[in-house]
């Protein structure tokens, strides 16, 4: 008889946790486009509290556990920042707090390297006589193949918070909002879940597939626009109808969109309508949108292209659930190609 360990148990309550925080985040983010820091600590308390108790029920040892923790601290600079040299000479409880934090991750990372490294290195066919080739006890084999694999996942979990915040910095991300959320996707699931629904795990960490399941879900925004368009009877440029729309001066205002139509200075002296393909990277607000739209009526027009702002999060909460019973999109791209 199929039996569901404990563990897994406990990893469906954090993926429930993990929903509930990712479907308040989206609806925020939707209607307001902000997700306030409080939102995220709350609800990432939860899931690495859970997170704890599954590495316990897997019987992880303190080093990892450590370094699981050590690894949320990184995570956490994005919402609460780094401790101040200052505030901690001043006797701040908190900063001391999180300096402690970091260095039990330190410890934790020193720990794991040093009794679990070689087998993980092993399971990844770079290690040919590992500790665990030393262990005679068939328990004490299998658990130390359970940390070796608990390490790997780890690390895999580390790359995916180092990923987020370079894509965060270099802007590939746009909001802080979708950095902090796919945080919280991978330290809520940091490896694939042992309940197999119809899904094709992988090597892949699952933050990734969820990525790239969002991802997907952005590819049908150009096929629903252009239907739009079309409906509308807006079949050209054909340059425009994929990535914008048409929208009556009236309705721009307050709207969370980015119009790419403007009044510029031609080179004859005369003032004219441009289109631009992309939106400007400069912040716009409320009063030079107000304006835009003012230049506009002035040369007549009564309609702008404009392109709408998509939120991250809406995307990201439907593929989660796709993730967890689908699997990895790639390895089923794989497998249907034959590779």
């Amino acid at each position: 008889m199929w039996t569901v360990a404990p563990s897994d148990l406990v990893g469906l309550l954090r993926l429930t946790i993990l929903l509930l925080c990712m479907g308040g985040a989206a609806a925020m983010d939707h209607w307001t486009r902000r997700v306030p820091n409080d939102w995220w600590i709350r609800w990432g308390v939860a899931i690495v509290f859970l997170l704890c108790i599954e590495m316990m029920l897997l019987e992880a040892d303190i080093s990892l556990i450590l370094l699981a923790l050590g690894i949320v601290a990184w995570a956490s600079i994005s919402v609460i920042g780094t401790p101040s040299l200052n505030d901690m000479k001043n006797g701040s409880y908190l900063d001391w707090a999180v300096f402690s934090w970091y260095v039990l991750g330190l410890l934790g990372l020193g720990s794991s390297v040093i009794l679990h490294a070689e087998n993980a290195l092993w399971i990844m066919g770079l290690h040919s006589n590992p500790p665990l080739f030393q262990i005679i006890d068939g328990p004490s084999l299998d658990l130390a193949t359970r940390h070796a694999r608990i390490l790997l996942n780890l690390t895999g979990l580390a790359i995916c918070i180092g990923f987020i915040e370079l894509a965060w910095r270099m802007r590939l991300l746009h909001g802080g909002a979708d950095a902090k959320a796919l945080m919280i996707v991978a330290i809520a699931l940091p490896w694939w879940s042992e309940i197999g629904v119809i899904g094709m795990s992988s090597v892949i960490p699952p933050m990734i597939s969820v990525l790239v399941w969002s991802a997907a879900g952005f590819l049908v925004l150009p096929i629903r626009t252009i239907i739009t368009n079309v409906s509308k009877g807006v079949t050209s440029p054909i340059k425009m109808i994929w990535h914008s729309e048409k929208w009556p001066l009236d309705n721009i205002l307050g709207k969370h969109v980015w119009i790419l139509s403007e009044v510029i200075d031609g080179t004859d002296g005369e003032r004219k309508i441009s289109v631009r393909m992309r939106p400007k990277r400069s912040r716009e607000n409320s009063e030079t949108i107000a304006t835009k739209i003012e230049e506009l009526y002035q040369l007549g027009e009564t309609e702008a292209w404009i392109t709408k702002k998509h939120p991250f999060l809406v995307y990201i909460l439907p593929s989660i659930p796709l993730a967890v019973i689908f699997g990895d999109p790639i390895v089923w791209i794989l497998s249907l190609t034959g590779l």
